[in-house]
């Protein structure tokens, strides 16, 4: 009954959205031409700004070093060990792939604004809307190359170990590959969301809060079906907190198969499916609330 109504409100909410461009098409069509340009090169300079950072390239250099490491645990047996790498690695992209998230989008618009550099970008012909969806598809290129060579790595040092092809069940797992590669592309999607919300978060908040809420909401969002069952059992205004928590912050469990990879266990795609189109159709909400927050901000 859940995924029926979960299938329903993903289908009402295309439906929605799709109504929405359609109605407001006269107004945001014509702009599409300065928009796409001004948001590109925005993006750029967000990615410039993150290639300086040394925090970001000394994160990618210890994930490298841990996913390479694994390689030593040979006391195990093939099939455990090959449980070992794929579920460490993945969770070491989605650990550490969060964290850089939270770095990386908590600090873009905060720091322009207390730096004032904001003042020379918004003087030029740029609406506060690509400003903002500008930093966003920035930070996303950057977690992109970041979750790339992370995953190009762990499947590196599984390719070397041999453990995608011995002694392990060929005809659940496939070793091609893809289900670790799926994990990661899931991985990515569910930065999309969280950095999608640290944006809308960081247009009302200095970088201190930002930084807090982010971490609750990747707390809370891992817990989501734990807060379902308590919302269940609760009663009065914690019942409503708890469902309200459950239906706004983002389920970012949804984004996870670790589980079901490392096992070489079969994967839902109609699951899988689900969860990218609920994240897309989250990240476009999330990214108009906080362009319309940016746009009533006094800067």
């Amino acid at each position: 009954m859940n995924a029926l109504a979960g299938r329903l409100i993903l289908i009402a909410g295309v439906i929605v959205v799709g109504a929405i461009i359609a109605i407001t098409r006269r107004s945001w069509a014509p702009a599409l031409g300065h928009a796409f340009p001004s948001i590109w090169r925005i993006a750029k300079i967000t990615v410039s700004e993150a290639r300086r950072r040394r925090v970001i390239q000394a994160v990618i250099i210890l994930v490298v070093l841990l996913l390479a490491s694994m390689t030593f645990f040979s006391y195990l047996s093939p099939q455990e060990q090959a449980r070992m790498l794929i579920s460490g690695g993945l969770a070491a992209i989605v650990v550490f792939g969060i964290l850089l998230a939270i770095f990386i989008a908590a600090f873009m618009i905060p720091s322009e604004i207390e730096n004032r550099t904001i003042y020379a970008i918004l003087s030029k012909p740029v609406r506060r809307f690509e400003f903002v969806l500008g930093k966003y598809v920035g930070a996303m290129i950057v977690l992109g190359v970041i979750v790339g060579i992370m995953t190009v790595v762990l499947v590196g040092v599984l390719v070397l170990q041999d453990h995608l092809v011995q002694d392990l069940p060929d005809s659940v797992f496939n070793p091609n590959l893809g289900p670790v590669v799926l994990a990661a592309v899931l991985s990515y999607f569910a930065l999309a969301v969280l950095t999608a919300l640290i944006v809308l978060i960081s247009t009302v908040a200095s970088t201190t809060m930002t930084v807090i809420s982010a971490f609750i909401i990747w707390a809370l969002g891992s817990l989501q079906e734990t807060i379902h069952d308590l919302a269940t059992n609760a009663t009065g205004a914690a019942r409503l907190l708890l469902l309200v928590i459950y239906n706004v912050v983002p389920k970012l469990e949804n984004f996870d198969i670790r589980h079901e990879v490392s096992n070489f266990m079969s994967i839902s795609i109609a699951s899988v499916w689900q969860a990218v189109l609920h994240g897309i159709l989250y990240i476009i909400v999330v990214l108009a609330l906080a362009s319309v927050f940016f746009s009533d901000r006094q800067v």
